[in-house]
């Protein structure tokens, strides 16, 4: 599970958005910002309102059926089944009711990469909400952090960018080495804004983390993705065409990173996950077979 994060406005959602849809592998695209998804209204075009989304996954919760209701909630991002997006927020008041929800959502997501023959999982979390003495833990998925395979933060190349950045790096940093699987775990995805003067190298040095990666400055996917407007070929959009590389490079480091740690994807232990995994899977096969 890959979770993507931003210091201020600067993308987080674009960029998980284009990762999913660029990924070779079947995605999953959790959106679990503590603002308004803007997917739904954006690339869906409303085509879902309240009705749907993570909201409704803590009221489950609380009645012991949350992956009834992740199942419920899920809805796809492409017509053949490969990619597949959980809704977020239409309030952000809404974020407070999923305090106790992020960790077994967390389970969740992860049991749906089922030793790589599920979902490559993209977590968009946001922008990174502080509090003093560091992350928030209730306003923000933390604990989905410290679940993931690494935490992509997304900033652009320009100075003003990464001094607004610097301080979150920081209190990421904290949090992750007490609470998740160390510093290492943390990486940046530059976006190259038109009057971004920095290069990766020097946006590496000064917050002390590895570039992951940089995206393009791209109108027409943007207004697409955060709008729905226009109607470009994907496959043509300067967005797309970094994002899969940005997306297999990714997929090396999370690979590399797993076998340095001997990771072993613990074992589905809930039927219910199972088959919800197998339902998935069917459906996935039928869509690709024409059924």
């Amino acid at each position: 599970m890959v979770s993507v994060v931003s210091a201020h406005s600067c993308g987080a959602t674009t960029t998980s958005l284009a990762l999913a849809l660029a990924s070779h592998r079947p995605t999953l695209l959790a959106e679990c910002g503590a603002g308004v998804g803007s997917v739904r209204t954006g690339y869906r075009v409303g085509e879902w309102g309240g009705e749907v989304g993570l909201w409704h996954l803590a009221q489950a919760d609380r009645q012991g059926q949350l992956p009834e209701a992740f199942e419920a909630h899920l809805r796809r991002l492409d017509v053949e089944g490969n990619r597949l997006w959980l809704p977020g927020l239409t309030d952000p008041l809404q974020a407070a009711a999923l305090a106790q929800t992020w960790v077994p959502l967390g389970e969740l997501l992860r049991a749906m990469e089922m030793d790589g023959q599920g979902y490559d999982i993209v977590a968009d979390c946001g922008r990174v909400v502080l509090e003093p003495g560091g992350v928030h833990t209730s306003l923000f998925p933390a604990p989905l952090l410290w679940r993931s395979d690494l935490v992509l933060m997304v900033l652009r190349n320009s100075v003003t960018s990464v001094a607004q950045t610097n301080p979150v790096v920081r209190a990421l940093k904290e949090a992750l080495e007490q609470h998740g699987g160390g510093v290492d775990m943390l990486r940046l995805l530059l976006v190259k804004e038109p009057a971004g003067t920095l290069s990766s190298s020097e946006v590496a040095s000064r917050l002390q983390v590895p570039v992951a990666g940089m995206l393009p400055w791209d109108d027409k996917a943007a207004r697409l993705f955060t709008h729905g407007v226009g109607n470009p070929k994907q496959a043509s959009l300067p967005l797309m065409k970094q994002a899969r590389e940005a997306a297999r490079l990714i997929g090396v480091e999370v690979h590399t990173r797993k076998t340095r740690l001997g990771y072993m994807p613990a074992p589905v232990s809930s039927s219910v996950v199972a088959g919800l995994m197998q339902r998935l899977t069917s459906k996935r096969r039928q869509v690709a077979d024409g059924a």
